[in-house]
């Protein structure tokens, strides 16, 4: 595992697990995702079986998003206590699950060689 996915790991373990359907309920409607709790459990198990792509994907889909990200603070922020911490904690997953995701694709040089 690396220091990018520990990260990451780290930060989803913040967030109530599969009981806490009040939560997860609130954040699929601020972020407007149909089936967040199972497509998070899904990830969650492809990640203990070495592949974070799920996971990182997972948190780009329902964080990243500019237009709900008022409602996604305040669902968020109900179990983080603030808006500020839920702001916060926001930006680190983004930031690293960006991260993880770069970190399992191709040599940028390779791309950009063939580029030039």
């Amino acid at each position: 595992m690396t220091d990018d996915e520990q990260q990451l790991a780290a930060l989803l373990d913040d967030l109530p697990g599969h009981e806490g359907a009040r939560f997860w309920r609130g954040l699929k409607e601020a972020a407007g995702i149909y089936r967040i709790r199972s497509t998070m459990s899904s990830a969650v198990r492809e990640a203990q079986d070495g592949d974070f792509g799920p996971l990182a994907a997972f948190v780009l889909d329902v964080f990243n998003r500019d237009a709900q990200l008022k409602d996604i603070t305040t669902a968020l922020a109900t179990h983080l206590g603030s808006t500020l911490r839920a702001r916060a904690w926001i930006t680190d997953a983004i930031a690293t699950a960006d991260r993880v995701n770069r970190t399992h694709t191709g040599d940028p040089l390779d791309g950009l060689n063939g580029k030039w």
